[in-house]
């Protein structure tokens, strides 16, 4: 969000919106976060984001 040229409480924000359906997906099937989960799904959907992570894609 910042690099979009987004507040710093706007990138807050969005960031926050994530999270709460992270752990409300969890609460509901009674999963934990996992985070390898996440990372295959960024792999997955081929997002750049791993790029910028430092991760292999």
């Amino acid at each position: 969000q910042r690099a979009k040229g987004s507040s710093y409480q706007a990138a807050v924000r969005a960031l926050a919106f994530k999270w709460i359906r992270i752990l409300y997906r969890c609460w509901q099937t009674g999963t934990r976060y996992d985070e390898s989960i996440y990372l295959n799904a960024l792999r997955k959907r081929g997002s750049p984001l791993l790029r910028n992570l430092g991760l292999p894609g």
